[in-house]
């Protein structure tokens, strides 16, 4: 094929900016998470984070350009300007001339000292950046799929790195989140970990060039960053300010909404109760322990994220951060060692929330488990002696945590509020998935969002206990992104357009063939959706989603997204076609 004209290039040029500004955006929200919500993981090192998380970014598109690159890359003009791209976005000032081919050489042969491992290690390990892993691994194939391809060739060699990639940070993940299990030091060990390999991606931060380049920006003078301001905090917000933005975030999430009701007159009684005092007047002092009970993947972490937000912004905690464990982060190995294990995470959550998945493992049946039993007796004392400076959330099954908490006399009387999370539907699945694919710039078009409807219905319909919810969108969001990423492997000129939209072909279903999704597709489906301007629900074939429809209760057109399975339309209300 022939080389690539120049309206070709600067298309790859403009999306392969595009894509290392979404990635430093990625690492540096990441980073600010941590800082404002989870600052007991830092020790201290809470001004040095956000800026340690941008220097991981640097290393990580470093890696993902050679390898998206070829051997020689720096000989090959369309890759020599990507790596212009890369080079200008790190050091704030672009490379030119014979520079140029230097500096791309250095790059190259200073990411291979880096590992996989330690530039994706937060995104496994970090409860609160787990959910943005997905989002990670898409950015990585899309900028080495446009390196791969810049000069419009793509020979075997183009399509095995490619492939490679996915499998090495499939092996990475895996590798680091079975080095983590079970280990209770985690999130202060990995956060360490990030200032390690800060420091040493900072050991090298310009390539050696004859002729100096020109000088870096002020942000550049401490190691590899972007062109970009500084990664600056965000500005202290007031404790009003703070909980309204607690509260949209808990209005943002789908479904849920018996959840939202709840969180929000918790919120009022609260801020009722804070006026009262203001004015003298007695009050009541509720426990506010609770117990979360729903299946996997339902929510249940990210609302006991936004109420230790809440609780720190109507100031019933003083700081409002969330400490997550699980029995193995509470109970030892050995006798006399699981007080002081529990304690000690009691510790890092005070001022805060702790949040127990799992909470009924805590508990065996038989009554046999001594350490288990001392964990409990251990939480209880402090739940007691500690209620005005920690808040503790039980989570887990909903059968096993009823019966956990009604055998406990000392936790029955102290879990004052238990939250019920339901399983989504189908309807609110899609949107999870829709939200992913929006997160990292994906488009769907509308027969690919019946692929993903039809699939995540069935999967909803066929359901256990043991049901992923969430996670199960997001398997099937990464695995589509994998497959992706295959399909566009095979093709020689890469377009913005084919590298943000998913094909029907492209989307994979957790337990369901291609077959059966073909199978599925064929059936008829109706669909229920709002009117984006009245709210008027609309039965709509599904067919329709993607495309404009016109409302029958306002006349104006909308465009739906997702919808919810109905039955099938009576005859007094036909589906719209």
């Amino acid at each position: 094929m022939d080389t690539p004209n120049d309206d070709a290039i600067l298309a790859s040029i403009r999306t392969y900016r595009e894509a290392l500004q979404q990635t430093r955006d990625l690492f540096i929200s990441s980073g600010r998470q941590i800082v404002d919500h989870d600052a007991w993981m830092l020790d201290g090192g809470e001004t040095d984070f956000v800026s340690q998380m941008d220097d991981l970014h640097s290393g990580f598109i470093m890696k993902v350009f050679a390898v998206g690159a070829s051997s020689q890359a720096a000989n090959l003009i369309e890759q020599r300007q990507l790596g212009r791209v890369l080079l200008t976005h790190l050091w704030g000032k672009p490379i030119m001339g014979a520079q140029l081919r230097e500096a791309v050489d250095w790059l190259l042969d200073e990411a291979e000292n880096f590992e996989w491992h330690d530039l994706i290690q937060p995104f496994i390990v970090l409860p609160p950046l787990r959910d943005r892993w997905g989002e990670v691994m898409a950015l990585a194939i899309r900028m080495a799929n446009i390196v791969a391809k810049a000069d419009g060739l793509i020979g075997t060699a183009d399509t095995a790195r490619l492939r490679q990639l996915q499998d090495d940070l499939d092996q990475a993940a895996a590798q680091t989140e079975a080095h983590f299990a079970g280990d209770s030091r985690t999130e202060r060990e990995v956060v360490r970990k990030v200032g390690e390999d800060s420091q040493r991606l900072r050991k090298n931060p310009e390539p050696p060039l004859r002729q100096a380049p020109p000088a870096p920006t002020a942000s550049a003078q401490a190691g590899p960053t972007t062109a970009g301001p500084a990664a600056e905090p965000e500005p202290q917000l007031s404790p009003e300010e703070r909980l309204q933005k607690s509260l949209a975030k808990l209005n943002e999430l789908i479904g849920l909404e018996n959840i939202k009701e709840q969180v929000s007159t918790l919120t009022n009684f609260l801020k009722m109760e804070a006026r009262r005092v203001a004015e003298g007047l007695p009050t009541t002092e509720p426990s506010l322990h609770m117990s979360f009970v729903g299946n996997p993947g339902t929510g249940k972490t990210t609302v006991a994220r936004i109420i230790a937000d809440i609780f720190g912004a109507l100031g019933v905690l003083d700081k409002g951060q969330l400490a997550e464990t699980d029995r193995s982060g509470l109970v030892a190995e050995y006798a006399g060692q699981t007080g002081p294990k529990t304690n000690a995470k009691i510790d890092e959550a005070l001022d805060g929330v702790l949040f127990i998945d799992e909470a009924y493992t805590l508990i065996d049946a038989s009554g046999q488990d001594q350490y288990g039993r001392e964990a409990i007796q251990t939480l209880l004392k402090r739940m007691e002696d500690q209620r005005n400076r920690l808040v503790v959330i039980l989570a887990g099954y909903p059968n096993e945590m009823n019966t956990m908490i009604r055998s406990n006399p000392g936790l029955s009387s102290r879990v004052g509020t238990t939250m019920e999370f339901i399983d989504y539907t189908p309807g609110e699945l899609s949107r999870i998935f829709g939200l992913m694919c929006g997160k990292a710039k994906y488009e769907l078009p509308s027969e690919t969002r019946r692929r993903v409807l039809h699939g995540l219905t069935f999967l909803y319909a066929t359901r256990d206990r043991h049901f992923g919810n969430g996670r199960t969108a997001r398997n099937a969001f990464e695995r589509t992104v994998r497959r992706l990423a295959n399909r566009l492997a095979g093709i020689q000129e890469i377009t913005r357009e084919l590298l943000v939209t998913i094909a029907p072909e492209d989307i994979e279903i957790p337990d369901l063939s291609d077959e059966q999704l073909d199978a599925l597709g064929k059936l008829p489906m109706n669909l229920e959706v709002p009117c984006d301007h009245c709210q008027a629900k609309q039965t709509i074939a599904d067919t329709c989603l993607a495309t404009e429809v016109v409302c029958t209760a306002c006349s104006k057109t909308f465009e739906p997204g997702w919808g919810e399975p109905v039955a099938e339309a009576t005859e007094a209300e036909e589906p719209i076609v």
